[in-house]
């Protein structure tokens, strides 16, 4: 009896070992990131240069950035239109202080906006006031992934929030104004 039932267990454990398993691959950061080596969502800087203010009140200096979705989704946030010379589009932000005391500067917001919807892989650029960049400051920028909006359209309040930042110490200290672009090929003729 005891042999017959040490052959029955033997044989479920071989059984269940050729059964394929119901368990899917536990799913990481990576297997959701395009290029793995940067974050899903993240602002990249392009340039900084003068320009005739967008709104009364900002100076006459912008900093040109990239919003990058490097994820597999499609990614939405507040936006609206500008004229092309101060990036493609608009995109709602707000300031953070996140080093040292002191005002931080207010944004012009709209009462309402437009979701711009971002393909997986695509980046889009827009421009903010240098002043809203100074050091300490950083620009928050909030988006949704596609999966986050009701079937009807509509945005609940209970999804959790996402944020992409940029800050200010990520504006290159030997910025004079131009793209990297422009600074690499000078470098080039130099050497």
């Amino acid at each position: 009896m005891a042999v017959l039932c040490c052959l029955m267990l033997t044989s479920l454990a071989a059984a269940q070992k050729k059964m394929p398993s119901n368990r899917t691959k536990k799913m990481t950061s990576n297997d959701v990131r395009i290029v793995k080596s940067k974050p899903h969502v993240f602002i990249g800087y392009e340039r900084e240069g003068k320009i005739e203010p967008l709104y009364e009140g900002e100076s006459d200096t912008r900093v040109w950035l990239r919003f990058y979705n490097n994820s597999k989704w499609m990614v939405m946030f507040c936006s609206s239109s500008v004229p092309k010379e101060y990036g493609e589009t608009e995109i709602t932000y707000e300031i953070e202080r996140y080093k040292g005391f002191g005002e931080t500067p207010g944004t012009s917001r709209l009462d309402a906006c437009g979701y711009l919807l971002l393909k997986a892989g695509e980046s889009i650029v827009f421009s903010v006031p240098r002043e809203h960049l100074a050091e300490g400051l950083a620009i928050k920028v909030n988006f949704l992934y596609e999966w986050e909006v009701d079937s009807d359209g509509s945005i609940s309040d209970l999804e959790p929030k996402h944020y992409v930042y940029f800050y200010s110490w990520q504006i290159p200290k030997n910025n004079s104004g131009q793209s990297k672009q422009k600074r690499r090929a000078k470098q080039k003729r130099r050497e």
